[in-house]
């Protein structure tokens, strides 16, 4: 099968860049489909979008192994499936719809609260001369960008123990994130992660970060811990938890990929409160797939092949969906 990677490439440290696909997870994606027997052809979609739309026609997929985020603002996700269903190109992962609502970390934290799952309570601010009332939440809080991803926007000042204090990081925040940004309900303890992928059978092992907690990060898994390339050192999978807990939270996973209407892959993001509550934070509808990474070793857990099981695993949740044969490279 002819199959296009989609994606941008990360060609530099800049914050903007941040979630796009290194060289190296781009390579380790195109062996694997290689290996797998198809005919893959990377399609980096950061250029000009004649450009674009002419390597995509030049390439003549069968699919689109879709890894594209976009540059920038609340749709940026969105604009490459779109672009694919103008085109007529079938592609793995979420449609356009599905990829919007989950970026957006308001209309998500609604969405769950509607679906009776366990969110921190938050307040959504856009208007910088209108900032609704903060007394409401539980302090201390968290400010974060409401539409990014990576932990952009997020650093150990993000987090207030006040209301006036969080409205001025409020406006700060929004400054430089002017879509808008969460003031939500700070939950201490654990960070808990699900990879998902339908064609392995929904949600896989749990996994847990165990960030460092020092004076200089209060203990947040923030944007320069992100970035850390000694972060996956800190990576437990399966996470160290009762069973019965991450039951729970494979189930919380599973009912909030349903309701987001996210297909093929995702990954759901908790924090485990001492108390033992789980508290999902935000769904990731895009997720990468690094060699190594939570969803990768999620996969080789799960009895997939280490080197090409999460690649096969979404393309063939794509051509399940997509209710055609998987055509002969």
């Amino acid at each position: 099968m002819r199959i296009a990677l989609a994606h941008n490439l990360r060609r530099g440290d800049e914050v903007g860049q941040r979630g796009f696909t290194s060289r190296e997870e781009a390579e380790e994606l195109l062996a694997s489909m290689r290996a797998l027997g198809h005919e893959p052809v990377a399609v980096e979609v950061g250029g000009e979008l004649d450009d674009t739309v002419a390597q995509l026609r030049s390439a003549r997929p069968d699919l689109v192994f879709n890894l594209a985020e976009g540059w920038s603002g609340p749709w940026r996700q969105s604009f490459y499936p779109a672009l694919y269903h103008q085109l007529g190109l079938a592609h793995t992962g979420s449609g356009p719809h599905a990829l919007a609502l989950a970026l957006d970390k308001h209309l998500t934290k609604l969405v769950l609260r509607a679906h009776g799952l366990p969110t921190p309570g938050w307040v959504f601010v856009k208007d910088a001369a209108q900032v609704p009332p903060l007394d409401q939440l539980r302090f201390p809080v968290f400010v974060k960008p409401a539409y990014e991803s990576c932990s952009k926007g997020i650093g150990p000042e993000s987090l207030a123990t006040t209301p006036d204090e969080a409205r001025s990081r409020a406006l700060v925040s929004l400054a430089e994130y002017p879509d808008g940004v969460l003031v939500e309900e700070y939950v201490p303890g654990r960070d808990l992660t699900v990879p998902y992928f339908t064609a392995a059978g929904g949600a896989l092992a749990v996994a847990e970060t165990t960030m460092p907690d020092t004076a200089a990060n209060r203990g947040l898994f923030d944007y320069v811990h992100k970035q850390d390339p000694s972060r996956w050192s800190h990576l437990k999978v399966p996470a160290r938890i009762p069973e019965a807990l991450a039951a729970r939270a494979r189930a919380l996973t599973h009912t909030a990929v349903r309701a987001l209407g996210l297909q093929d892959f995702a990954r759901a993001d908790f924090r485990l409160a001492p108390d033992g509550a789980l508290y999902l934070l935000e769904v990731n509808g895009l997720p990468g797939l690094p060699a190594g990474g939570a969803s990768h070793q999620a996969a080789v857990l799960a009895g997939l092949a280490p080197a090409t099981g999460l690649v096969d695993t979404v393309i063939s949740a794509a051509v399940t969906r997509l209710g055609r044969p998987t055509p002969t490279s």
